[in-house]
């Protein structure tokens, strides 16, 4: 493994992973905890789960993982996810019942879908402009898009993340795609981006294999659930700059 393909510190000490917890009232509750420490998680909900909620007939979610929202899709959608038949390997999961393919063309017809999102996503295919291609084409005219980019995130997932999209950047993509009725939203502020930091931050040292670092990441720990409220509150009104913000949403019609 070369120097630029291996998975630096950071990398290794990787954040939760974003799972479902359930339905029932433990569920709920643990995804609440979830929610709360992980702000760039909550900065997509806030706008998938109403999107999801208005959705109907055939649904597509590309680069769908481990399904985390697969519970917020409505019963009256018809659920298919999609991934790259190598994630397992390259990204350590492996789901049932999700089509897998080649990373190319989408193995469906032309207009086999009603929706389609995915999230956070984008920034790990090398070639955006085809990707966003595919999903024009699998939509059904006037079918939904929705998706979700980082901004200010961390080199994560080794060597499969290639970009980092601004909202120019993102308008440009879909247009040339083909979409139109575009919505760019910004996901949170600096005020949001600072209390995430500082959250990531502790969270490293707390799982460095050192002294030092389990001592840092301790007495971090008073700063950081006041911040996480902080961030929480810039997320819901919109307190600080949008420019420099945890990463976007885009909504788009085929």
């Amino acid at each position: 493994m070369s120097p630029a393909s291996r998975p630096s510190p950071t990398e290794r000490f990787r954040p939760p992973p974003n799972v479902s917890f359930g339905q029932g009232v433990l569920g709920k509750i643990l995804g609440g905890v979830h929610r709360f420490l992980n702000l760039q998680v909550q900065s997509v909900l806030r706008f998938l789960v109403p999107w999801l909620a208005a959705r109907h007939g055939r649904l597509l979610e590309v680069g769908c993982g481990a399904r985390p929202y697969r519970h917020l899709v409505p019963a009256r959608c018809r659920y298919q996810g999609l991934d790259w038949e190598k994630a397992g390997e390259a990204f350590g999961y492996r789901e049932e019942e999700v089509t897998l393919f080649t990373g190319g063309t989408f193995p469906f017809p032309d207009g086999s879908y009603d929706s389609l999102f995915h999230t956070e996503v984008l920034e790990h295919i090398p070639d955006p402009g085809a990707f966003l291609k595919e999903c024009r084409r699998v939509l059904a005219p006037g079918g939904a898009l929705f998706l979700s980019v980082p901004f200010q995130a961390r080199f994560h997932y080794i060597p499969y993340d290639y970009w980092r999209f601004t909202p120019s950047g993102l308008r440009l993509l879909l247009e040339q795609a083909g979409f139109t009725g575009i919505v760019i939203r910004p996901r949170g502020t600096d005020v949001t981006v600072a209390a995430y930091k500082l959250a990531s931050l502790a969270y490293r040292w707390l799982r460095d294999g050192t002294l030092k670092g389990k001592c840092l990441g301790l007495a971090a720990l008073p700063m950081v659930v006041p911040a996480l409220v902080v961030g929480h509150a810039s997320l819901a009104y919109g307190l600080g700059s949008p420019d420099d913000c945890l990463g976007y949403v885009a909504e788009a019609k085929a």
